[in-house]
């Protein structure tokens, strides 16, 4: 077990894991996202202080991004939603001075990005449904992006549903 996952078990709870767990569909909905953008690349990621961990990954390009890897969270494009959590397309990432220059974007060589804040159903940012690609990828079409933000609610409750049940002590 790697640095960055034995860190990441600390930030997911028993529940957030047994969730993601149960939520075989993810998987599914990830794999549909990349059918509906095009892109290559998708996860769901929670955000805690300081940290960006990937919950669930539908990477069947090899980006390199695994599930419970950890980044800090200012080095990605997703960070962004804990100032502004609205929705964000970026076609190319190599043209936008704010986002080019990102960690993250560098080390995984991405050109393409969408990205929806996950809300839990309380109101509390959960952290972000990221899709990727190191090709220039436009999302224009506004159905999709419709599409993209009902995955992000649905994932928002399916997690706040999990949350809400009586913790189960973590075995050693």
């Amino acid at each position: 077990m790697n640095a960055e996952t034995r860190l990441s078990h600390h930030i997911l709870s028993v529940a957030e894991r047994a969730a993601i767990a149960e939520i075989e569909a993810t998987t599914d909905i990830l794999r549909l996202v990349t059918k509906l953008t095009r892109m290559r690349f998708a996860a769901i990621a929670k955000f805690s202080d300081n940290q960006w961990v990937t919950c669930s990954v539908y990477d069947p390009s090899n980006l390199g991004i695994e599930a419970e890897s950890t980044f800090d969270l200012e080095t990605t494009i997703c960070s962004d939603f804990c100032i502004n959590p609205e929705a964000l397309f970026i076609p190319q990432i190599s043209q936008s001075p704010r986002h080019a220059l990102r960690p993250i974007v560098k080390r995984f060589d991405l050109e393409s990005y969408a990205g929806l804040p996950i809300f839990l159903p309380d109101g509390r940012l959960f952290g972000a449904l990221c899709i990727l690609d190191s090709q220039y990828i436009t999302c224009e079409d506004p159905d999709v992006r419709e599409v993209l933000s009902i995955f992000a609610k649905l994932i928002g409750c399916i997690f706040f549903a999990n949350l809400s049940l009586p913790q189960v002590p973590e075995r050693a």
